[in-house]
């Protein structure tokens, strides 16, 4: 079937209002006026001429009264959104899982699901924890267990109950051997009890402020998935499992190339406005955009500027950074020792221009990055100590320490050269990291460095390399999602697989300041804690960071609500106020 019927329903929304109100203001001040002059042409056949110029000055001051009191009505009334209508989202990619647990990295899967299924908890616009199947929590033990009580009569899109059994079954499920999804680790030895219908209790192996952000993931029905062993839960994945509890439900459909949502109306919150949320499918940015242009869709995401300043006075436009970024990972416990000097780790931090590659890569469409916390995270140090390119610096701190270039081939040596000053450079065979790791090769070599690249496929990346941390150096991105909390991420019990620290090495200072902040009992207590865990990142450098990308969200401006004051945790999250969207609107 074609997607015309959804666009024509877009297009018949697409009128001015305050244009109508004019419209109706000047229809209704014409019919006045022909009944006026019909009336007083037959009048001033019978009027003396004094009396004609009187009443021709009482018609005068009655017909100017009766306009400004007509488009005094649009000055001094509201329009106000209502119910109804559809908003169409132009994605790049396909769906393969819509389910929270099974999405993954797909992004497409992601947006979708966050508008079907709703967690213990969610991400308010500013990054704060807000209630949502949980309406309140008790934390107890310094940070060690958490009591949340559930919402009651919430039901599944199915019209099933939601209990604690669902949640019971959801966290049971991402810490079970045979579930290898990414959230594994942030759920890694929790103990899940059911203490009746509506109140759950989660206890967790060590103290951790950030438990309440981990508790924001979708939760899944038990009553869909517990007849279903969890390693066949992708073998096995239907579209009639798509239920969830949030504003929004699955509605089967022919489309080829859409998935469309509408309203629930059993959801337990604030229901939405819109009616129905229909997501088209792209095969890259530049037909996306195309599709926006051409108002195919209401609104498109980028992470790249393919829109340029091709935009027009009808175009919202939503710049965001996102919190992920691109960075070279050292592993210090790997085969090439030399990577526990620290003066070379520095010579190569002073030696790697971010600002090049980010205008080369990224055409200049990202932000740097020197801190391990971002920017709008708790305990972002903006002052952090910062290795700008200084070529001469770096070449300095290599001759100090001993190294010299023995046979003149332009690779640093020791030991009268039988230890040179060379590195395998590990990454992902695509465009940008293969970008990355020229630029990053010609500027090692201008000191006496040698970077050997090795490019991998994805799949080979992961499994050979990232897992096993078998790489000496690594090009790499990691989203931090809605996730604050460094330790998962830089503490050294994280250096094996599952854990996601892919500088691999072992510090106390590091370990220390990030176990602290963990429980410290509360966020601003952890701040101190996360200062200093920054200080000794800048000082040791087990990684270089490079850059985090943004992302542009534009939005057909006849779709109002939208707004631009969301401290993203993931692209996702520009759907945080999805509620307040509306495309139908009255005057009051």
């Amino acid at each position: 079937m074609k997607k015309e019927p959804e666009i024509r329903i877009v297009k018949r929304l697409k009128s001015d209002r305050t244009q109508h109100a004019a419209i109706f203001a000047l229809g209704g001040l014409q019919k006045f006026l022909g009944e006026a002059v019909l009336w007083l042409g037959k009048l001033i056949r019978k009027f003396t001429f004094t009396e004609k110029i009187v009443l021709a000055g009482l018609a005068t001051v009655m017909i100017a009264g009766s306009a400004q009191l007509i488009f005094s009505r649009t000055e001094t009334t509201e329009l106000r959104p209502v119910e109804g209508g559809v908003h169409i989202e132009g994605l790049v990619g396909k769906p393969k899982y819509i389910n929270p647990l099974l999405a993954g990295t797909n992004s497409v899967d992601r947006d979708i699901s966050r508008l079907i299924y709703s967690g213990l908890t969610k991400i308010g616009s500013g990054r704060e924890i807000l209630p949502d199947l949980a309406s309140s929590w008790d934390v107890l033990d310094g940070g060690k267990t958490y009591v949340f009580h559930l919402q009651p009569n919430v039901r599944w899109h199915d019209g099933e109950n939601f209990t604690a059994d669902d949640v019971v079954y959801t966290f049971n499920t991402l810490q079970n051997v045979d579930y290898t999804g990414v959230l594994k680790s942030n759920f890694a030895g929790i103990l899940v009890e059911k203490l009746d219908d509506l109140d759950v209790k989660i206890s967790l192996p060590v103290p951790s402020v950030f438990f309440l952000t981990d508790a924001a993931v979708g939760i899944i029905p038990e009553h869909i998935y517990r007849n279903i062993a969890i390693k066949d839960m992708p073998a096995q994945y239907r579209t009639g499992q798509i239920i969830g509890t949030g504003p929004y439900k699955y509605q089967p459909s022919n489309l080829d190339n859409a998935v469309t949502l509408i309203r629930s109306q059993d959801y337990y919150g604030v229901k939405p406005y819109l009616e129905s949320v229909v997501f088209y499918f792209f095969d890259n940015p530049e037909n996306l955009y195309a599709a926006f242009r051409n108002r195919q869709v209401s609104a498109a995401g980028f992470a790249e500027p393919v829109f340029k300043n091709n935009l027009t006075p009808n175009d919202g436009k939503s710049e965001f950074v996102l919190p992920q970024y691109k960075g070279i990972f050292f592993n210090q416990l790997g085969n090439n020792s030399l990577l526990k000097n620290l003066a070379i780790r520095q010579a190569l931090a002073y030696a790697t221009n971010k600002q090049q590659i980010i205008d080369e890569v990224e055409q200049g469409y990202a932000a740097r990055v020197d801190s391990p916390i971002l920017s709008g995270y708790w305990g972002y140090n903006p002052d952090i100590k910062k290795y700008d390119f200084d070529i001469a610096r770096a070449a300095s701190l290599l001759k100090k320490d001993g190294w010299i270039d023995f046979d003149r081939d332009g690779i640093l040596d020791k030991d009268k050269g039988t230890t040179k000053l060379t590195f395998k450079l590990t990454f992902r065979d695509d465009d940008k990291s293969n970008k990355i790791a020229e630029l990053v090769q010609q500027t090692w070599k201008s000191i006496g460095v040698e970077a050997v690249l090795q490019p991998m496929d994805a799949t080979s990346l992961i499994k050979d390399a990232i897992r096993p941390r078998n790489y000496e150096v690594l090009i790499f991105g990691q989203d931090l999602g809605g996730n604050s909390d460094p330790y998962v991420y830089w503490h050294s019990s994280q250096i094996k697989d599952p854990g996601l620290a892919l500088s691999v090495e072992v510090d106390k200072d590091i370990d220390n300041n990030l176990e602290q902040a963990r429980t410290a009992g509360s966020l601003s207590k952890a701040i101190p804690y996360y200062l200093k865990f920054q200080s000794a990142f800048a000082d040791l450098v087990p990684a270089i960071l490079l850059y985090q990308p943004k992302y542009t969200y534009l939005v057909d401006k006849k779709v109002k609500g939208v707004t631009d004051k969301i401290n993203l945790s993931s692209a996702t999250d520009r759907f945080t106020d999805i509620g307040k969207w509306y495309v139908k609107s009255k005057r009051e």
